[in-house]
């Protein structure tokens, strides 16, 4: 918004609006820290993604400072992070790819060659009286839960999960990892339910498996080598299965409830993407701050173009003193450098303005500069313009 004319035929102004551009960069922001965070719950991911926007902070406050060597140092830095990033989490940034549901397709259909596959190597596994314990991972991470393992990263086959359980596998004992199509590792140990079992003839293996249940909301299938049963956990919860048919007829059936679950209100203040969103928030804030409302300690002038609004029916503007104002800016050299300043223009607000001349007087308010950049001065500090009758003659 720019100067509004009062009584004496001069214009004063206010505070400006906020620019949309702005607040979609914001929010762009907001989104982006949100998924690193989401993507890397897992404590060393996190701990890296977070390591990744202090360096990214510190080298945007060294660069204000002039410290040109420190600078390119934690510019270095940075950009190793995020190879070691990529490179020493390629697994789970592939499975987060493979993840993205850009379609909104259903996931039973999704995950029915999955179901399928576990069954099936239940199945065969109880049949042989051989012990198995599949973890299937679902919203919750189970990382900072979890203890051990032997990195698989496969697809998930009953071929494959037969062969993990076979005795004389190295890797048979603990558990075996499932998210999404993958398989992600293996000799995975559980933590134990500290509550009694539903059943006395419970193992090891069952109590590992209720006590993850109990701490998040995978799925976890057991296979009793003893009686070779076959048993389904969820939430704490245990049900035996006859066979391979009835534990993917179980599968499907979860399929809707875990539909519903999405839909239902959940107590929002205590989830895990509450906290993540509050972080995501608070880390753009902190990035924002930094980038652009840190004083600047570089000064450059640009010309802007003159526009004037909201010019009066009938009157059309028949001469004016200037078509440009010389803006001073100061903003750090990121902003100067990455901004189009350029496309910023003195705006100038004629809705009360006469017939006749008009005396405009710029201020701080006529230049909607963009956050990180601050008019320091301008000139001319008035504008003349001169409003005569649409169609007439020049005055």
């Amino acid at each position: 918004m720019m100067p509004v004319a009062d009584g004496l035929g001069r214009y004063t102004g206010h505070v400006p609006a906020i620019r949309w551009q702005s607040a979609a960069d914001f929010v762009v922001l907001v989104v982006a820290i949100y998924l690193l965070l989401r993507w890397s719950q897992q404590a060393r991911a996190l701990r890296l993604g977070l390591s990744i926007l202090a360096l990214r902070v510190a080298a945007l406050l060294t660069r204000e400072f002039n410290l040109l060597i420190t600078t390119w140092v934690l510019d270095a830095a940075t950009l190793v992070a995020l190879l070691v990033l990529v490179i020493a989490f390629q697994p789970e940034l592939r499975r987060a790819v493979m993840r993205v549901d850009l379609f909104g397709q259903s996931s039973p259909e999704r995950q029915l060659p999955v179901w399928a596959a576990v069954a099936a190597a239940a199945g065969s596994l109880a049949e042989a009286r051989c012990g198995a314990l599949i973890v299937m991972v679902q919203d919750d991470s189970i990382a900072e839960l979890v203890t051990g393992g032997v990195t698989v990263g496969s697809r998930v086959s009953p071929e494959l999960l037969q062969a993990i359980f076979q005795k004389n596998s190295p890797i048979h004992d603990g558990a075996v990892v499932i998210e999404g199509d993958q398989l992600v590792s293996a000799r995975v140990f559980l933590p134990l339910t500290q509550r009694r079992a539903p059943d006395e003839r419970y193992g090891t293996r069952h109590r590992a498996g209720l006590g993850l249940t109990e701490r998040s909301d995978a799925i976890v299938i057991v296979v009793s080598e003893e009686r070779g049963e076959i048993t389904f956990m969820q939430r704490g919860g245990a049900a035996a299965v006859p066979n391979q048919d009835a534990l993917l007829s179980m599968f499907r059936s979860i399929a809707p409830a875990q539909s519903d679950r999405s839909r239902r209100p959940r107590r929002l203040f205590k989830t895990v993407e509450f906290r993540m969103g509050l972080a995501a928030l608070a880390l753009s804030i902190l990035v924002w701050t930094v980038t652009f409302l840190v004083p600047g300690r570089s000064v450059r002038m640009e010309t802007m173009p003159v526009e004037f609004t909201d010019v009066p029916a009938g009157l059309r503007i028949a001469a004016q003193s200037a078509d440009s104002v010389q803006v001073w800016v100061r903003a750090s050299e990121f902003a100067l450098d990455y901004l189009n300043t350029g496309g910023v223009v003195a705006r100038c607000d004629l809705s009360s303005a006469h017939e006749g001349v008009n005396v405009v007087r710029l201020d701080s308010s006529s230049v909607i500069a963009p956050p990180g950049i601050r008019v320091e001065g301008w000139s001319p500090h008035e504008l003349q313009v001169r409003l005569a009758p649409v169609g007439g003659g020049t005055p």
